[in-house]
Order: structure tokens, then C-alpha cells, then sequence
């Protein structure tokens, strides 16, 4: 009697799980194979959500990276967390010239016109 119980209490029960790792495989394999393809129909799919699409040469690896602000501060340091976890202040000056700087050491570059 336990096993006639058994059998219709955990016989439809491992279908469904079954069914259930079935469905989700191959609906990867599926996905898979679209993606290789380039199907654009996954564009318009209302079971996919399509957030970005890149084009890229075959091979080619998306990174995502976090645009990092660099908080400046007035006193003229930048503050900077190290990958060992210590702060660093690194002092930056906030109007630079550029100059030309004539090297007397080769005697082949001309001064500079000035």
C-alpha cells in the first residue's frame, strides 16, 4: 500500500522536476543558439529584456567598468584609496603651463623661438 502511495505522490513529482531541468536547459541551448546566430529577433522577444546590445568583432570580451569620480578637493589633493586600503592625498595644481624647456646638453636642438 506505502509503495502504491509512493508511486503516485513521488512518480509525478520527479516528472515535474524533471520536465522543469529539461525546460531550463534547453532554453539555454536555445538562447545560445540564437546569440551565435545573431538572431534579431531577441530584440523585439518580450521573453528576453535586452539592456545593451554591442557590436564587437567575433572574440572580442565586453568589460564592464565603473566610471570612478575623482572628488577634488580645494586644497589642491586629491584623495585616493590604495589597494591595501590606506588613503593616499596626492597634491595636483590646478593651472599648469606647459613650457619649453631648450637642453644645452644636445647640440642639435634648436632653442626655442621665442
Amino acid at each position: 500500500m506505502s509503495l502504491l502511495v509512493a508511486l503516485l505522490v513521488g512518480g509525478p513529482l520527479s516528472i515535474g522536476i524533471g520536465w522543469l531541468i529539461w525546460n531550463f536547459w534547453n532554453n539555454n541551448r536555445l538562447l545560445d543558439v540564437k546569440l551565435a546566430n545573431g538572431d534579431l529577433d531577441l530584440l523585439s522577444s518580450t521573453s528576453y529584456k535586452v539592456s545593451e546590445v554591442i557590436r564587437a568583432p567575433a572574440g572580442s570580451k565586453v568589460e564592464k567598468i565603473a566610471v570612478q569620480q575623482i572628488p577634488l578637493d580645494t586644497s589642491g589633493y586629491i584623495r585616493q584609496t590604495l589597494p591595501d586600503g590606506r588613503i593616499a592625498l596626492i597634491p595636483v595644481q590646478m593651472a599648469q603651463e606647459v613650457k619649453s624647456v631648450h637642453s644645452t646638453t644636445h647640440t642639435n636642438q634648436q632653442p626655442p623661438n621665442q
